[in-house]
C-alpha cells in the first residue's frame, strides 16, 4: 500500500492470513536516514525504513521479510506459503535465501491479476486509505493552518489501521479470491472477457531459408518489422 494523498510519500507493506492473524506493518518513509520518532504513535510492534523516493526496494524487503519470520516465526519444518506481487524486490537471491532457510514459501501471482486474487486489495486496502484520509481530515480541523508532516503520518496511519484491521476483513479477502478455502471455481469466463482484446493468433511457421538468399531477405524482414512498429 502506497500512501502520498496528503503530501507525504510512505509505502506501508502489510501482510494477514487466512484466519484473520495481522503482521504488524512496515512503514518506509521518503528520506535518507531513519529516526525512531518518525513512529510516533504507530501500530505497537510496527517496524519502520526509509528509502530515497519512499518505496521499496529489494533491501527494504529482505529487512520486512526478517520481520515477518520473527512474528510468524515459520522453520524447514513448519513451513509457511508467502503470497507476493510480482514486484522485483521480491525476487533477489538474498531474499529467496533468507525465505528458503527459514521455511518460507514465496509464490507471486500472476502478472495483472491482483485486483482479483491479493486479499488485501480485494477487502483491506480500499477501506484502509478511506480511514486514514479521514483522520488526515480530523488533523487538519484540529491543527488549522499547519501541514502533515512525515512525523505525523505513522501515528494517523495508525489510528486508521487499528480501526480497519478486522478478523472479518481479512478472511473474506481470502475466501472472496479463491485462495481459501481454496475455489478454483471462484472466477468465470466472463471474468476473463477482456484479455481477449489483446489475444493475438499464433505465428505463422517460418520456413528455414538457403544460406545463400540469408542476406537479401534480411533486409526485407526488416523491412516488414519496420512496418509493425
Amino acid at each position: 500500500m502506497t500512501s502520498g494523498e496528503r503530501g507525504q510519500t510512505t509505502t506501508v507493506i502489510c501482510a494477514v492470513n487466512a484466519v484473520g492473524f495481522y503482521v504488524l506493518p512496515m512503514l518506509i518513509f521518503k528520506r535518507k536516514r531513519f529516526t525512531e520518532q518518525l513512529m510516533k504513535d504507530s501500530p505497537p510492534g510496527a517496524v519502520g525504513a526509509c528509502t530515497p523516493n519512499g518505496w521499496v526496494d529489494s533491501g527494504i524487503f529482505v529487512k520486512w521479510l526478517t520481520h515477518f519470520i520473527s512474528v510468524v516465526k515459520p522453520s524447514p519444518a513448519r513451513k509457511v506459503i508467502l503470497i507476493l506481487d510480482g514486484h522485483s524486490s521480491h525476487k533477489t537471491l538474498a531474499a529467496i535465501e533468507l525465505a528458503r532457510e527459514n521455511g518460507v514459501v514465496m509464490m507471486s501471482l500472476p502478472p495483472h491479476t491482483t485486483h482479483m486474487l491479493q486479499p488485501l486489495d480485494r477487502t483491506i486496502f480500499g477501506s484502509l486509505k478511506a480511514n486514514y484520509n479521514r483522520e488526515c481530515d480530523k488533523w487538519m480541523l484540529s491543527h488549522a493552518g499547519q501541514r502533515i508532516s512525515q512525523f505525523d503520518v505513522a501515528g494517523l496511519f495508525g489510528a486508521a489501521y487499528v480501526k480497519n484491521s478486522t478478523m472479518e476483513k481479512a478472511i473474506s479477502g481470502f475466501r472472496c479470491t479463491g485462495l481459501w478455502p481454496f475455489n478454483p471455481d471462484i472466477f468465470t469466463e466472463d471474468d476473463f472477457l477482456p484479455s481477449m482484446t489483446t489475444d493475438e493468433p499464433e505465428p505463422a511457421t517460418v520456413e528455414m531459408l538457403p544460406a545463400e538468399s540469408y542476406t537479401s531477405n534480411l533486409a526485407a524482414t526488416t523491412e516488414v518489422g519496420l512496418m509493425f512498429i
